[in-house]
Protein backbone atom coordinates (compact mmCIF):
# COMPACT_ATOMS: atom_id res chain seq x y z
CA UNK A 1 0.00 0.00 0.00
CA UNK A 2 1.29 3.49 -0.95
CA UNK A 3 2.60 5.69 1.96
CA UNK A 4 1.39 8.64 0.94
CA UNK A 5 3.52 10.58 3.46
CA UNK A 6 7.38 8.62 2.87
CA UNK A 7 6.69 9.58 -1.18
CA UNK A 8 5.93 13.84 -0.02
CA UNK A 9 8.98 13.05 1.54
CA UNK A 10 10.84 11.50 -1.23
CA UNK A 11 9.51 14.73 -3.66
CA UNK A 12 11.08 16.97 -0.68
CA UNK A 13 14.42 15.39 -0.92
CA UNK A 14 14.52 15.56 -4.75
CA UNK A 15 12.92 19.06 -4.82
CA UNK A 16 15.42 20.12 -1.96
CA UNK A 17 18.65 18.83 -4.24
CA UNK A 18 17.34 20.32 -7.09
CA UNK A 19 17.24 23.43 -5.16
CA UNK A 20 20.94 23.42 -3.95
CA UNK A 21 22.10 22.57 -7.69
CA UNK A 22 20.27 25.76 -8.85
CA UNK A 23 18.29 23.07 -11.20
CA UNK A 24 15.50 25.53 -9.54
CA UNK A 25 15.27 28.72 -8.03
CA UNK A 26 14.08 29.87 -4.75
CA UNK A 27 10.49 30.76 -5.85
CA UNK A 28 10.13 27.77 -8.39
CA UNK A 29 10.93 25.57 -4.64
CA UNK A 30 8.73 27.07 -2.48
CA UNK A 31 5.47 26.77 -5.18
CA UNK A 32 6.62 23.61 -5.67
CA UNK A 33 6.80 22.60 -1.85
CA UNK A 34 3.66 23.57 -1.33
CA UNK A 35 1.92 21.74 -4.08
CA UNK A 36 4.18 18.69 -2.44
CA UNK A 37 2.19 19.39 1.45
CA UNK A 38 -0.98 19.49 -0.09
CA UNK A 39 -0.68 16.23 -1.39
CA UNK A 40 -3.91 13.64 -0.76
CA UNK A 41 -3.63 10.76 -3.40
CA UNK A 42 -1.40 8.67 -5.50
CA UNK A 43 -2.49 10.05 -8.77
CA UNK A 44 -1.08 13.33 -7.14
CA UNK A 45 2.10 12.30 -5.91
CA UNK A 46 2.81 10.85 -10.02
CA UNK A 47 1.70 13.85 -11.51
CA UNK A 48 4.21 16.39 -9.01
CA UNK A 49 6.65 13.39 -9.38
CA UNK A 50 6.82 13.63 -12.90
CA UNK A 51 7.35 17.63 -12.89
CA UNK A 52 10.33 17.59 -10.61
CA UNK A 53 11.77 14.97 -12.56
CA UNK A 54 11.31 17.04 -15.51
CA UNK A 55 13.06 19.72 -14.24
CA UNK A 56 16.65 16.92 -14.37
CA UNK A 57 16.34 17.68 -18.10
CA UNK A 58 17.26 21.12 -17.25
CA UNK A 59 18.60 24.15 -18.78
CA UNK A 60 16.24 23.55 -21.48
CA UNK A 61 12.88 24.20 -23.32
CA UNK A 62 13.71 21.65 -25.65
CA UNK A 63 16.31 22.09 -28.70
CA UNK A 64 15.87 18.99 -31.34
CA UNK A 65 18.29 18.70 -34.65
CA UNK A 66 17.37 17.44 -37.44
CA UNK A 67 19.18 14.38 -36.17
CA UNK A 68 16.87 14.72 -32.82
CA UNK A 69 19.47 15.13 -30.74
CA UNK A 70 18.61 16.87 -27.98
CA UNK A 71 20.51 20.48 -26.84
CA UNK A 72 19.79 22.76 -24.05
CA UNK A 73 19.83 26.17 -24.60
CA UNK A 74 20.35 28.26 -21.20
CA UNK A 75 18.19 30.85 -19.85
CA UNK A 76 14.19 31.30 -20.16
CA UNK A 77 11.57 31.57 -17.82
CA UNK A 78 9.41 28.94 -15.85
CA UNK A 79 5.60 29.34 -15.73
CA UNK A 80 3.32 26.86 -13.85
CA UNK A 81 -0.49 26.60 -14.16
CA UNK A 82 -1.50 24.21 -11.34
CA UNK A 83 -5.52 24.24 -10.44
CA UNK A 84 -5.55 27.93 -12.20
CA UNK A 85 -5.35 29.78 -15.41
CA UNK A 86 -3.16 32.16 -16.81
CA UNK A 87 -2.11 34.61 -19.49
CA UNK A 88 1.74 34.38 -20.52
CA UNK A 89 3.73 36.12 -23.32
CA UNK A 90 6.56 34.35 -25.08
CA UNK A 91 10.12 35.93 -24.47
CA UNK A 92 13.09 34.37 -26.04
CA UNK A 93 16.34 34.54 -24.15
CA UNK A 94 19.17 33.03 -26.33
CA UNK A 95 16.11 30.71 -27.98
CA UNK A 96 15.04 29.64 -25.13
CA UNK A 97 10.92 30.53 -24.68
CA UNK A 98 10.68 28.87 -21.26
CA UNK A 99 8.90 26.02 -20.37
CA UNK A 100 5.14 26.37 -18.97
CA UNK A 101 3.49 23.65 -17.52
CA UNK A 102 -0.27 23.43 -16.99
CA UNK A 103 -1.55 21.02 -14.58
CA UNK A 104 -5.42 20.23 -14.04
CA UNK A 105 -5.14 24.13 -14.78
CA UNK A 106 -5.17 26.09 -18.11
CA UNK A 107 -2.56 28.06 -20.08
CA UNK A 108 -2.74 30.71 -22.50
CA UNK A 109 0.81 31.23 -24.40
CA UNK A 110 0.95 34.44 -26.78
CA UNK A 111 3.96 34.36 -29.48
CA UNK A 112 3.84 37.32 -31.19
CA UNK A 113 7.16 39.14 -31.11
CA UNK A 114 10.05 36.81 -31.19
CA UNK A 115 13.57 37.70 -33.09
CA UNK A 116 15.01 36.37 -35.65
CA UNK A 117 16.29 32.31 -35.55
CA UNK A 118 14.44 29.68 -33.34
CA UNK A 119 12.85 29.83 -30.42
CA UNK A 120 12.23 27.07 -28.30
CA UNK A 121 9.29 26.29 -26.05
CA UNK A 122 8.77 23.70 -23.78
CA UNK A 123 5.04 22.89 -22.90
CA UNK A 124 3.61 19.71 -20.81
CA UNK A 125 0.14 20.22 -20.55
CA UNK A 126 -1.14 17.13 -17.75
CA UNK A 127 -4.67 16.76 -17.10
CA UNK A 128 -4.86 20.79 -18.25
CA UNK A 129 -5.41 22.89 -21.85
CA UNK A 130 -2.97 24.74 -22.75
CA UNK A 131 -3.46 27.17 -25.98
CA UNK A 132 -0.20 28.89 -28.03
CA UNK A 133 -2.04 31.81 -29.58
CA UNK A 134 0.67 33.02 -32.65
CA UNK A 135 1.25 36.15 -35.15
CA UNK A 136 1.25 35.52 -38.97
CA UNK A 137 4.63 36.58 -39.63
CA UNK A 138 6.07 33.66 -37.44
CA UNK A 139 6.67 29.92 -38.91
CA UNK A 140 5.56 27.26 -36.35
CA UNK A 141 7.15 23.94 -35.84
CA UNK A 142 4.96 21.60 -33.65
CA UNK A 143 6.82 18.74 -31.85
CA UNK A 144 4.94 17.84 -29.44
CA UNK A 145 3.91 14.15 -28.14
CA UNK A 146 0.10 13.44 -27.08
CA UNK A 147 -0.62 11.00 -24.91
CA UNK A 148 -4.24 9.84 -24.69
CA UNK A 149 -4.76 13.13 -24.83
CA UNK A 150 -5.32 15.69 -28.52
CA UNK A 151 -3.11 18.08 -29.91
CA UNK A 152 -4.65 20.54 -32.40
CA UNK A 153 -3.13 23.00 -35.67
CA UNK A 154 -4.28 22.43 -38.79
CA UNK A 155 -0.51 22.14 -39.99
CA UNK A 156 2.97 23.73 -39.80
CA UNK A 157 2.31 26.94 -40.41
CA UNK A 158 4.77 28.98 -42.57
CA UNK A 159 6.97 26.00 -42.49
CA UNK A 160 8.93 26.81 -45.29
CA UNK A 161 9.84 30.54 -45.13
CA UNK A 162 13.31 30.09 -43.72
CA UNK A 163 12.98 34.06 -43.42
CA UNK A 164 10.91 34.12 -40.37
CA UNK A 165 11.56 33.97 -37.08
CA UNK A 166 10.44 30.40 -35.82
CA UNK A 167 8.85 29.09 -32.74
CA UNK A 168 10.01 24.94 -32.06
CA UNK A 169 6.91 23.59 -29.46
CA UNK A 170 8.24 20.59 -27.59
CA UNK A 171 6.97 19.36 -24.83
CA UNK A 172 3.67 16.42 -24.48
CA UNK A 173 -0.10 16.40 -23.53
CA UNK A 174 -1.08 13.69 -20.77
CA UNK A 175 -4.36 13.44 -20.25
CA UNK A 176 -4.88 17.21 -21.63
CA UNK A 177 -5.05 19.19 -24.78
CA UNK A 178 -2.39 21.95 -26.67
CA UNK A 179 -3.99 23.88 -29.20
CA UNK A 180 -2.05 26.00 -31.22
CA UNK A 181 -4.08 28.87 -33.09
CA UNK A 182 -3.22 32.04 -35.00
CA UNK A 183 -3.60 35.56 -33.66
CA UNK A 184 -5.97 36.03 -37.04
CA UNK A 185 -7.99 33.03 -36.07
CA UNK A 186 -8.83 34.12 -32.48
CA UNK A 187 -9.88 37.55 -33.94
CA UNK A 188 -11.71 36.23 -36.35
CA UNK A 189 -13.94 34.38 -33.65
CA UNK A 190 -14.19 37.36 -31.30
CA UNK A 191 -15.71 39.25 -33.95
CA UNK A 192 -18.18 36.44 -35.31
CA UNK A 193 -19.30 36.31 -30.89
CA UNK A 194 -19.38 40.27 -31.07
CA UNK A 195 -22.00 40.17 -33.77
CA UNK A 196 -24.06 37.24 -32.82
CA UNK A 197 -24.05 38.84 -29.35
CA UNK A 198 -25.45 42.33 -30.90
CA UNK A 199 -27.83 40.18 -32.87
CA UNK A 200 -28.64 38.34 -29.57
CA UNK A 201 -29.23 42.01 -28.13
CA UNK A 202 -31.44 43.74 -30.73
CA UNK A 203 -33.97 40.62 -30.98
CA UNK A 204 -34.55 41.35 -27.34
CA UNK A 205 -34.67 44.79 -27.92
CA UNK A 206 -37.22 44.10 -30.70
CA UNK A 207 -39.45 42.08 -28.48
CA UNK A 208 -39.80 44.36 -25.44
Amino acid sequence: MLNIDEEKDKLTKKLSEQYSQNIINMNEYERMLDYITNIETGKEISVIGKIIDENNIEHSALTKTENNEIAAPKGGEKYFSVFSWRTSNVKSANGNGGKYVSLFGANRIIVDNLPKGRTIINVSSVFGLTEIIVSKNIKIVNKTTPIFSGIFMPSEINKENEELPELYIAGKAVFGNITIRTVEEVKRENEFGEKLKEKIIQKIIDRT
